[in-house]
């Protein structure tokens, strides 16, 4: 009997998420296959090497600090670099002595790197990480929304006592985790959405961060950074994405436009379901009427008839809310733009500050003063010495007549001997026969004929010096 009344508890008893997040872990830890060839080192094949990382550490690392910091060195930057490959948020002491067993064999020492990793910050507990959020601007909703569930777990499982099996956060994988999902809603649809509740938050990431707990911790780590604001209300847990940098916490504002798009939503899913019932009842009509069943046909008519109201009745609703949520949304842009016209207004206010009409009169006046006065002086210069050199141009020019008619002119030699003279071009209308030109005048100017024996043409290979005096002594005397 009690085995069965124990039976019965467990079939009605529904554990919470974050345990059956939990007792998936370890299951996977155990039970899954893990792929860790591409996280561990190229030593891990030597084993003189490993046997001396898989030893423990001296009780104090002033008994041998080389031996201590070689360990640590070692295994701090392994177990963040499995944590990474993994996609694991938090790690347990047993998860790390199962991922790192070689050959049958546990390091010894990983309860040391894991407490050294504790002080330097590379990993936290849990309860720590939670107590860390700064309060002040963040909602008293939060103890409730995510430190309450996770302190819970840990207590319930391990019953407030610190084993093998206390989580460990590792803090630089929930902020490269907190960094993607602030990157998938920025580029997604909802980033429009100012107000948005846990649920659509997670299901936007779900296939980054699938466990409900790991998601919490993402949340807690956006909270820490102060990229949203979280709030409980009805037993709906809210998110708001910080924008522009502006910390606000969630106000009346903001839980009016949710409550709208909310309503907005269920107007929308009822009047797309009273819309398919109105072309069911159509098409049942319709058959109803082939089947020569005029009732029922009659009937589906009157109900489509009842729909169709309602369809126009939801239809007016909808246009109402969403013309308020487009006049919130228009309201807000002019809001940016009055800042921004503001912003405009001050800063001229600023640069003109020592500006006004009558000194920029002043010193353009001062300013065209200051151009006549050195116009003034240029001209004084430039006029200085030249009054010597004023003289009767008349003058002048009398005197460089006188120069230029006492001066030699070299013309060139009379020539001395015969001239040779060029046919002369028949006068104008003149007709030239081209056949009877008289060309006497042209031979007349030709050398004679020579008269000797022609000479013989050199050799070959005979230089140009030694025939040219045979060529002068083959010409006539």
């Amino acid at each position: 009997m009690v085995s069965a009344a124990l039976g019965v508890l467990l079939s009605q008893w529904s554990p919470p998420p974050l345990l059956l997040s939990y007792t998936w872990g370890l299951w996977f830890l155990f039970f899954a296959p893990v792929t860790m060839a591409m996280t561990l080192p190229l030593e891990w094949d030597d084993d003189e090497r490993m046997y001396f990382l898989f030893s423990a550490f001296k009780r104090s690392r002033d008994v041998d600090s080389a031996d201590w910091d070689s360990k640590i060195a070692f295994w701090i930057p392994l177990i963040v670099k499995h944590a990474k490959a993994q996609g694991l948020l938090s790690i347990t002491l047993r998860q790390v002595q199962a991922a790192f067993t070689r050959n049958g064999i546990t390091p010894l020492g990983l309860e040391t790197v894991v407490q050294e990793m504790l002080r330097r910050g590379s990993l936290q507990r849990e309860s720590d990480f939670t107590t860390s959020i700064t309060s002040g601007w963040v909602s008293w909703g939060l103890r409730q929304l995510v430190v309450k569930p996770l302190r819970w777990t840990l207590g319930s499982v391990l019953g407030g006592q610190l084993n093998l099996d206390e989580p460990f956060v590792v803090p630089e994988v929930i902020k490269e985790q907190a960094d993607l999902v602030l990157q998938k809603y920025q580029s997604s649809p909802l980033s429009s959405v100012p107000l948005l509740c846990e649920e659509d938050v997670h299901g936007l990431c779900k296939d980054l961060i699938p466990s409900q707990s790991a998601f919490q911790l993402v949340l807690l780590q956006l909270l820490k950074d102060k990229k949203i604001c979280l709030l409980q209300r009805d037993g709906e847990k809210l998110v708001k994405f910080v924008k522009e940098g502006n910390v606000t916490p969630i106000g009346d504002t903001d839980l009016g436009i949710y409550e709208l798009q909310k309503s907005e939503k269920l107007l929308s899913e009822r009047l797309e379901s009273a819309c398919d019932e109105s072309t069911r009842l159509t098409e049942e009509a319709k058959s109803f009427n082939k089947a020569g069943n005029k009732r029922q046909a009659l009937r589906c008519l009157r109900r489509r008839r009842l729909s169709e109201k309602r369809i126009s009745a939801l239809q007016s609703k909808l246009d109402t809310v969403q013309s308020i949520l487009e006049r919130i949304s228009m309201a807000e842009t002019d809001r940016k733009v009055v800042s921004a016209y503001q912003i405009g207004v001050s800063t001229l206010r600023s640069a003109l500050k020592d500006v006004s009409l009558e000194k920029t009169e002043s010193l353009v006046d001062q300013i065209q003063e200051f151009c006549d006065l050195q116009d003034d002086i240029n001209q004084t210069i430039s006029g200085v010495g030249t009054s010597d050199l004023d003289m009767d141009t008349d003058e002048l020019e009398r005197e460089l007549n006188e120069i230029l008619q006492t001066e030699e002119v070299d013309l060139p030699e009379v020539p001395t001997g015969p001239l040779i003279t060029s046919p002369q071009r028949p006068p104008a209308g003149h007709q030239v026969n081209n056949t009877a030109m008289d060309m006497s005048g042209i031979l007349s100017a030709l050398p004679d004929v020579p008269s000797g024996p022609v000479p013989a043409p050199p050799a070959m290979g005979q230089s140009n010096q030694a025939a040219a005096p045979q060529a002068q002594l083959a010409l006539p005397q």
